[in-house]
Order: C-alpha cells, then sequence, then structure tokens
C-alpha cells in the first residue's frame, strides 16, 4: 500500500494541504511568503503534487509541469534555512489537524519526505543557485526516497 493510500488518497491529500496552508498563513515567519502572490489554486496544486509524491495519480506532473515547475517557482528566492524548520513544524501539525490516520509509520514517512523536500527546495533558494533543466518527480515510500530528482 501506498503513503496515498493510507492516508486516505484525495480527499485526505486535500484535506492536508488545506490546513497545512492555513497554518503557515498563521506562522509569524512563513506568513509573508504565504500570503502575497500565491495563486488561488495552491491548495489543489498542493494536495496534487503530494498526492504524486506519495504514490498516487500523477495530476501534478500532468497538469502543473512536474518537479521541475514546483522547483522553479520557489528557487531564487533567498529564503533562510530556517524557515524549513517552521514549514516542517507545519506540516508535521497539520497531519493532525487534516485528520490522517495516526498511525505512527505514515506520520514518520510523511514527516521525512517533508523534512527532505524542504531541504531540496532551500538549496535552490540562494539567488545564484543553479535549478538543473531537468528534475524528475521524487517518489517516496514507507521506507523513504525510491526516486528521487536527477
Amino acid at each position: 500500500m501506498s503513503i496515498y493510500e493510507a492516508a486516505g488518497g484525495a480527499p485526505a491529500m486535500l484535506a492536508l494541504a488545506a490546513d497545512f496552508h492555513a497554518r503557515c498563513l498563521a506562522h509569524p515567519e512563513l506568513e509573508h511568503p504565504f500570503s502575497h502572490g500565491i495563486d488561488p489554486h495552491h491548495v489543489r496544486h498542493l494536495a496534487e503534487y503530494w498526492g504524486e509524491v506519495f504514490g498516487g495519480p500523477a495530476a501534478y506532473s500532468a497538469g502543473h509541469g512536474g518537479h521541475l515547475a514546483m522547483i522553479k517557482v520557489h528557487a531564487h528566492q533567498g529564503a533562510e534555512a530556517g524557515l524549513g524548520d517552521a514549514f516542517v513544524e507545519c506540516f508535521v501539525e497539520a497531519l493532525d489537524g487534516a485528520g490522517l490516520p495516526p498511525d505512527p509509520r505514515l506520520r514518520e514517512a510523511m514527516a521525512a519526505y517533508m523534512r527532505w523536500a524542504t531541504d531540496e527546495v532551500i538549496s535552490y533558494s540562494p539567488r545564484d543557485a543553479h535549478v538543473p533543466d531537468k528534475l524528475s518527480m521524487p517518489h517516496w515510500d514507507f521506507s523513504g526516497l525510491v526516486s528521487a530528482a536527477s
């Protein structure tokens, strides 16, 4: 069973993205980047992205350009590394807020993914960071990273 299925599929990803987004808007460090110039469909796109990463349909890649497109949106923003900790904290809290199953294995896998993903996004945040021409969608299962950006 995939993380996507264990979490509850598309409805769970949407609830997680909505709860996470609300927490970021309420967070003193994350509020600014989350309240300025965000696509009105951000929550749905985020749910599609996470769903794909966790073993669901490739909706984000099909409709929004995949992992490279996501990285390009976040690259060169000059975000400080400390934002990553706040981002992960909000995500872990959103697992409860979204009503995901209380399975410790599921939560550990999802939290580990978010730490990895946040570190990757932060690595492209410096204004002079080089973003490769090709990055494939990462896939994550209960044992960790299955395939990474190349």
